[in-house]
């Protein structure tokens, strides 16, 4: 088949980016959420080595379309507020990853952690569109204000700026809906798209179309439960270690499930985490604060499996229970 083209003004032809994307007419509610101990990064023997590793754990999240990356600081505390070094770093690549060529500028601010990033593989996500692409939605940067104060210009990596009624914070990033056709305006002298803001949320749910992941970071496990951005938190836990339950991917059964969360300790696994958590006086060890506690690698060659590693392996074993729990 030919590919769908959609007509600028001007005459140019945009590609569809539908037609390099899996979307499905029904969309999807559920969400899925991995949680990565930071100390990972602190195995690495240089900024160049640790900038590689977080690029790897961005993109293992992006290919099992994960939802929201949340990075666990499971280190000794430097004290109350303090973030570590090694969570600073991921947290600052896995945000720069997950943000669209077109916007980095304006959003990514320059920072030493990132000298290395822009080496990384790109996620090459369904939002990172490129400037021959049309998409029914899309990110954008509000670049500035329309006259007398009337709606906002956003710039979403394409020839002509879009435009909204609302007026919005110079800088901000929004997900606009621009439609399956470009609708073309003049507002204050310039051509523009007609757009309309919606949530980043809304290409998930309503087409079931895979939009990035949301990044945070939670100082201890107390955080990492009870500061989560769903209403009503996270209804699966699972945990996974090389001492949880030994089953195989298509016996393993999961409780349903509208928010899903997945836990990845570091080089020394969930247990080191507890070591250095808050909640450590409740359980002596971390399987009590998951629904689920599982070695998904049982049958492993080698003495140690990295973290980037347990994510992949990881989630390729949990892919089928996921689909069929989620709800």
């Amino acid at each position: 088949m030919g590919e769908k083209k959609r007509k600028q003004a001007d005459g140019t032809s945009l590609k569809s980016a539908d037609d390099g994307q899996k979307s499905t007419s029904v969309g999807r509610r559920s969400t899925v959420s991995v949680a990565v101990g930071a100390s990972c990064i602190e195995n690495a023997q240089n900024l160049e080595l640790g900038t590689l590793l977080a690029g790897q754990i961005a993109r293992a999240c992006a290919i099992f379309n994960v939802d929201e990356v949340i990075v666990l600081d499971d280190g000794p505390s430097g004290g109350p507020d303090t973030v570590s070094a090694a969570a600073a770093l991921l947290a600052r690549v896995l945000q720069f990853m997950e943000t669209p060529q077109y916007l980095r500028k304006a959003l990514i601010p320059m920072h030493p952690d990132l000298r290395y990033a822009g080496m990384l593989p790109p996620l090459d996500a369904p939002h990172h569109m490129r400037a021959t692409e049309w998409s029914a939605y899309r990110e954008g940067v509000v670049r500035e204000n329309g006259a007398a104060g009337g709606g906002s210009f956003i710039d979403v990596g394409l020839e002509k700026d879009a435009y909204v009624t609302r007026q919005l914070k110079k800088g901000a990033r929004v997900t606009l809906c621009l439609g399956d056709e470009a609708d073309v305006l003049w507002m204050d002298g310039w051509e523009v798209y007609k757009g309309t803001l919606v949530s980043p949320s809304d290409p998930r749910e309503k087409k079931g179309q895979y939009w990035g992941y949301l990044t945070r970071i939670a100082p201890n496990l107390k955080a990492l439960f009870e500061e989560c951005p769903f209403k009503c938190g996270y209804d699966l836990t699972v945990g996974t270690s090389e001492r949880g339950e030994q089953t195989t991917s298509c016996s393993l059964e999961l409780t349903p499930f509208k928010h899903g969360l997945i836990v990845f300790g570091g080089p020394q696994g969930l247990e080191y985490c507890l070591q250095n958590d808050p909640w450590k006086e409740r359980h002596s060890e971390p399987s009590p604060f998951f629904k689920r506690y599982l070695n998904t690698c049982h049958d492993q060659g080698s003495r140690t499996i990295r973290t980037e590693e347990a994510i992949l392996i990881s989630m390729a074993f949990l892919q089928p229970a996921l689909h069929k729990a989620a709800s």
